[in-house]
């Protein structure tokens, strides 16, 4: 798959938190050649997620590593009480736009990467099917 090059948009100011995002996410996710993966990792002591391929907007190269779940001697960080219910065997998770091609015109001093977007997708997590 030709992957499409990476776009110098603005920096995102009036709707970097837009639902779009993550609807352009998901499309980006399911199609035939996905352009944007999110794999869950479970080892023994810890369950994370992976995001990495193009940003939605920009169609930069976005890298996203989250910790889910770890576990310790004091019990499982990051699950809820599973004792009373069926825990969620999905799991969201907020990415933000780390691309580090381009300027981004607009993208404030303090902001090194991203083009200001911030999108949701949400991973099934077989360590709680």
């Amino acid at each position: 798959m030709t992957r499409r090059p990476h776009e110098d948009e603005p920096y995102e100011l009036a709707e970097p938190l837009a639902y779009k995002w993550t609807g352009l996410a998901y499309d980006m996710c399911t199609a035939d050649e996905p352009e944007l993966k999110a794999v869950v990792v479970s080892s023994g002591k810890a369950t994370r997620v992976i995001v990495s391929g193009a940003c939605p907007r920009c169609l930069g190269d976005i890298s996203h590593d989250e910790i889910l779940t770890a576990a310790g001697e004091a019990g499982v960080l990051g699950d809820d009480d599973t004792a009373t219910s069926t825990p969620d065997p999905y799991s969201r998770v907020n990415v933000t736009c780390n691309c580090e091609l381009g300027k981004h015109e607009n993208r404030p001093p303090e902001v090194k990467t991203g083009c200001g977007i911030t999108f949701t997708i949400e991973v099934f997590r077989d360590d709680l099917a």
